[in-house]
C-alpha cells in the first residue's frame, strides 16, 4: 500500500510521507506542559518563601509571663533604683539631660502611660534645637509599668529608625520621671487633615492640603515603605494601619504612628486577643475578625482600607453597613465599590489588597513598585474632591471607632 500526501501549503509532508503536524503538535504541547510545570513550581516556591518570611503572630487569651531581672516581674516591694539599674545599657547614649529641654512643657493630651507634652530640646547629636513630643510615665507608676515604659524606650530606639516611622530623639531613663522624646510632626493626624480639606476649613492649595491623585500615591508609598521595613527588618506587624495612625508634615511627608500592637509583639512575640480586638472591625482582614494568626498580609488588607480613606477624604469604610455586618458581606465576596474620584488602576490595587486568602494579596515590595510606577503618570494638579456628605459628629458610630 502506498502512502499518499497532499502537498498543499497548509499540509506539507516530510520525505517519508509523514505529516509535519504529527510531529510539531506534540512538541508544542510538550513544551507548553514543561513551561506550565515550571510556572507552578515557581509560584509554589514563591508562596513558600513568603510564608517563611511573613511574621506569624499568634493571639493569646492570657498575657505571656516574662522573666525580668532573673525572676518574674518585680513585686511592689521592688525598689525603683533596682529596676532602673537593670535597664538596657543601650539607652545611655540616647539620654537627654534636663538642661537640654530648653522650653516649658506644653500639655497635649493623656496617653496610655501618662501625660503627653510638646517641648523644645537639644538632641545629643548636636543638630540644634528642635520641637519634640514628650511622652512621660505618670507619677506613682507600679513596678510593672516602670519596666514596661523602659521596654517602650528600648523599642523606639531599636525599631523606629526609618524615614516613614516617627523617630525617637532621645529619652530620660536614668531617674524618675522617665521621658520618651519623639519627633514632632507638624500637620498632625492624616485623618483630621482629610476632614479639614473636605470641610473647606483651609484654603485649597496650601501645604499639606494640596491633595491630588499624585499625593495619594506618594502617601501610600511612604506608608508601604514603613510597613515593609517593620516586616523585613524586625519581623513585626503594625496591626492598626489607618489614617488615624498616620501623621503628616506640611510637605506631604508621612510617618507611621500608633505602634502599640507592634510594641506588644516586640516584647512577647504574641498579641493578646483583648488588645487585638480593640482595632475597629472595618479595618480588619477577615482572618483577624475570626481570630486566626496574623501575618504581614493582614496589614496589607488594612492598607487597602487606608487608600480608600485617603481618596474619599476621610470617609469611614463601608459607610452603609454596621461593623457586625461586615464579615458576612466579605464572605459573600462583597468589596467596597470604587469611589467616584478614584482611578480604575488604583481601585484594582485596593481590590488586590482585599483578596480573601492572605497569600493572594501583594507583598510590600510589589505594592511599592506598583505605586512608584503609577505615581509617575498621576495627576499632580487637580485637587481631590468628594460629593459625599460626612457628619463628623457621627463618624465614630459609622466607623465603629469607640
Amino acid at each position: 500500500m502506498s502512502l499518499h500526501c497532499n502537498f498543499s501549503i497548509t499540509n506539507r509532508c516530510n520525505v517519508n510521507g509523514i505529516n509535519n503536524g504529527v510531529i510539531i503538535i506534540p512538541v508544542i504541547l510538550g513544551f507548553s506542559s514543561v513551561v506550565l510545570i515550571i510556572i507552578v513550581i515557581w509560584k509554589t516556591c514563591k508562596m513558600k518563601q513568603e510564608r517563611e518570611r511573613a511574621p506569624i503572630i499568634q493571639l493569646q487569651d492570657k498575657p505571656r509571663s516574662l522573666n525580668r531581672l532573673g525572676n518574674e516581674y518585680e513585686t511592689v516591694t521592688s525598689t525603683t533604683e533596682r529596676i532602673l539599674a537593670a535597664r538596657d545599657p543601650s539607652l545611655k547614649r540616647w539620654e537627654i539631660p534636663p538642661e537640654n529641654v530648653t522650653a516649658n512643657l506644653e500639655y497635649m493630651q493623656s496617653g496610655s502611660y501618662g501625660p503627653i507634652y510638646t517641648a523644645s530640646i537639644l538632641p545629643m547629636d548636636g543638630s540644634g534645637e528642635v520641637k519634640a513630643v514628650l511622652k512621660a510615665l505618670h507619677d506613682n507608676a507600679s513596678s510593672k509599668e516602670l519596666m514596661d515604659f523602659l521596654d517602650l524606650l528600648k523599642f523606639h530606639v531599636t525599631v523606629c529608625n526609618h524615614e516613614s516611622i516617627v523617630k525617637p530623639l532621645g529619652c530620660r531613663a536614668e531617674k524618675l520621671p522617665l521621658y520618651l522624646f519623639l519627633e514632632y510632626v507638624s500637620g498632625g493626624s492624616l485623618l483630621h487633615c482629610l476632614w479639614q480639606f473636605r470641610e473647606g476649613e483651609v484654603r485649597p492649595g496650601e501645604g499639606v492640603f494640596s491633595l491630588t491623585e499624585k499625593s495619594v500615591y506618594s502617601i501610600a508609598k511612604q506608608v508601604a515603605c514603613g510597613l515593609d521595613y517593620l516586616t523585613t527588618k524586625h519581623k513585626l506587624i503594625h496591626g492598626d494601619v489607618a489614617a488615624r495612625n498616620i501623621l503628616i508634615h506640611e510637605d506631604l511627608t508621612v510617618k507611621l504612628a500608633g505602634l502599640s500592637l507592634a510594641f506588644d509583639v516586640y516584647k512577647t512575640g504574641t498579641l493578646s486577643s483583648h488588645k487585638a480586638a480593640q482595632v475597629p472591625i472595618k479595618w480588619l482582614a477577615p482572618e483577624r475578625i475570626i481570630k486566626r494568626p496574623i501575618t504581614e498580609k493582614s496589614d496589607t488588607w488594612s492598607f487597602g482600607i487606608l487608600i480608600y480613606e485617603i481618596v474619599t477624604l476621610g470617609s469611614p469604610p463601608y459607610p452603609e453597613f454596621q461593623p457586625l455586618e461586615i464579615f458576612p458581606k466579605l464572605q459573600r465576596d462583597y468589596r467596597m465599590p470604587r469611589p467616584a474620584n478614584c482611578s480604575n488602576v488604583l481601585y484594582d490595587l485596593m481590590k488586590h489588597c482585599w483578596q480573601w486568602k492572605p497569600y493572594d494579596r501583594p507583598s510590600w515590595s510589589e505594592l511599592i513598585n506598583k505605586l512608584d510606577s503609577l505615581m509617575n503618570n498621576a495627576d499632580g494638579v487637580k485637587l481631590l474632591q468628594t460629593a459625599d456628605d460626612l457628619d463628623l459628629n457621627q463618624y465614630k458610630q459609622a466607623a465603629g471607632v469607640f
